[in-house]
């Protein structure tokens, strides 16, 4: 017979009902969703690739909350069940806090200089990152001779191998564009586009 959960008592017990369809487990994921403003997933991929676009240190705890929710409902499952231990909310709370800020210690990735970012840090004590920074560097562009035409040209794929393609742009020397081309190239790596970027150009521009 399944056995009824012995966090909320009112379903079946599963790893899934435990760890996300539970009252508990739901308030919990709230609090988290709250302090990051990311939407978690059962899935641990999909819920990693919500923090795209954050900085690693942010991925870093987004991913070790997420761990540490996982875990830490599943010994509470197990008190719960052997020890008849009541659930107590803010204790609870209070030990997924510190696994996430005790794991923060040795996370070494770089921080964005965000208020978004140093109010998540802030919140969990966590100690600030120094922030990844770009040096400017001046480039110049000049147009071809007289005689010459430039070719501008790139190739890329959606993976690698992927769907590919290349693209061309011909300029003289008055940096007049004498005309563009892309070419679909169906499945192929990144190198090869790139490759028949170049090859493409020179035959255009020849003609």
């Amino acid at each position: 017979m399944s056995t009824m959960c012995r966090l909320c008592r009112k379903s079946c017990e599963t790893l899934s009902h435990i760890t996300w369809h539970c009252r508990v487990a739901r308030r919990i994921w709230a609090w988290v969703d709250g302090i990051f403003k990311l939407d978690p997933n059962e899935d641990l991929v999909d819920s990693y690739k919500a923090a795209k676009g954050q900085s690693r240190m942010i991925k870093n705890l987004w991913l070790v909350a997420n761990l540490a929710i996982v875990t830490e409902l599943w010994k509470l499952r197990n008190k719960s069940y052997f020890d008849n231990m009541v659930v107590q909310w803010l204790g609870f709370k209070g030990r997924v806090y510190q696994v996430i800020r005790d794991n923060s210690i040795t996370m070494k990735g770089h921080m964005h200089n965000t208020l978004e970012e140093l109010r998540i840090l802030n919140y969990f004590k966590v100690q600030h990152r120094s922030c990844k920074t770009s040096t400017p560097i001046e480039i110049s562009w000049t147009p071809p001779n007289q005689d010459e035409i430039m070719i501008c040209c790139d190739g890329a794929s959606v993976g690698n191998p992927s769907q590919a393609g290349s693209g061309v742009v011909f300029r003289d020397a008055s940096s007049e564009v004498l005309g563009v081309l892309c070419v679909g190239l169906g499945w192929q790596t990144n190198f090869y586009a790139e490759v028949c970027a170049i090859i493409y150009g020179e035959i255009m521009a020849k003609r």
